[in-house]
């Protein structure tokens, strides 16, 4: 079964560096399938993501991850988003960040009758 797996690159005074997978993603993205779906930068090295990944049950859920002063930590799934995803397809769709360490993401999740429902996180 092909695989896909979320990636980030840097680009530092004007050249892109290499592309690596987000760090954290190969221990949640167990079905294989990973994506980023929004990047924001508060300044230069200080970043965050998020997107999706697919776990060993083969439920979408979201994920965030986190750039400090150049260097991409962990990612996480969403907290909070474990209790919520009853139907197994959440994503973080927007991120933006007013300053470093200063986000809020945005995305859906699916609730038990099949239905998708918003959601909104902060980072502080």
């Amino acid at each position: 079964m092909p695989t896909s797996q979320a990636f980030v690159v840097n680009e530092i005074d004007g050249i892109w560096h290499k592309a690596i997978k987000v760090p954290g993603t190969a221990a949640l993205n167990q079905g294989g399938v990973a994506v980023i779906e929004s990047v924001s930068c508060a300044s230069a090295g200080n970043c965050s993501a998020g997107g999706d990944y697919t776990d060993r049950s083969f439920h979408q859920q979201a994920f965030v991850v986190g750039q400090v002063n150049g260097t991409w930590h962990t990612a996480i799934e969403v907290p909070g988003t474990p209790a919520l995803n009853q139907g197994g397809y959440a994503a973080i769709t927007s991120v933006s960040c007013t300053s470093a360490g200063d986000c809020s993401a945005g995305g859906y999740y699916q609730v038990r009758s099949l239905h998708l429902q918003a959601f909104v996180d902060s980072e502080t």
